[in-house]
């Protein structure tokens, strides 16, 4: 059983104060803003005052890798529930410009709900297939998330009826995966930095993703 993992919204307060209020939590080893805890969430403190969000400590070293800053545009292709719009919000103190987009309309509702708890005002939603180029933001974005749909098998501690699950299922995905990404790339800025994450493990959604988008992007540099 996987401990809950949130992310310090330090917007709002730091690690060592909410690990004072917070009994039994413990600080997360690799994320520097990360602090493992027990219980309910909605009844810890500072959950009504934004303190915090529930962010895996992948995830949480996913954007410290995107370095956002103060006054950048972001873009998160694939943002639902929401958890790296705010990380990066929260690394750009809150100013510049996040659009983040998802192909659910009904699932936004939880991000601009969940920004509005942790006083986070830079994120804009939109419904919107990241497949589709959207030709008003062609070099535009400063920093972009693409975190793509997946298989989701490296987060099967969490989803355990993914065991019952035919990996064949997922075989159109790294398809699509490529398709976004294909597409996102070209809303960056020459210079600017682009996260391809997922949450599985298999190669053909990580690795032989990156290395076809690679050998036909000269422009991009695997980091």
């Amino acid at each position: 059983t996987p401990p809950t993992t949130l992310r310090v919204n330090t917007l709002l307060t730091n690690r060592d104060e909410l690990l004072s209020k917070i009994p039994s939590s413990t600080p997360t080893k690799n994320a520097s803003n990360g602090i493992f805890v027990q219980g309910s969430i909605r009844e810890l403190y500072g959950f009504d005052e934004g303190l915090f969000f529930v962010q895996d400590e992948a995830s949480q070293i996913c954007i410290e890798a995107l370095d956002a800053r103060e006054g950048d545009l972001v873009m998160d292709i694939c943002a639902c529930p929401g958890s790296k719009s705010f990380g990066a919000a929260i690394s750009m103190k809150n100013k510049g410009e996040i659009y983040s987009y998802d192909l659910h309309e009904n699932k936004l509702s939880l991000v601009i709900k969940n920004a509005k708890r942790l006083k986070i005002d830079i994120i804009k939603t939109s419904a919107h297939d990241g497949r589709c180029f959207l030709p008003e933001l062609e070099q535009k974005a400063d920093k972009i998330i693409c975190d793509v749909p997946c298989s989701g098998f490296g987060v099967i501690a969490k989803k355990p009826e993914l065991r019952y699950k035919d990996p064949a299922e997922s075989r159109t995905l790294p398809k699509i995966q490529l398709d976004i990404l294909e597409n996102a790339c070209r809303y960056l800025k020459s210079g600017g930095i682009l996260i391809y994450s997922t949450c599985t493990v298999f190669p053909e959604e990580n690795e032989k993703n990156i290395e076809a988008f690679i050998s036909t992007h000269p422009d991009f540099t695997l980091e």
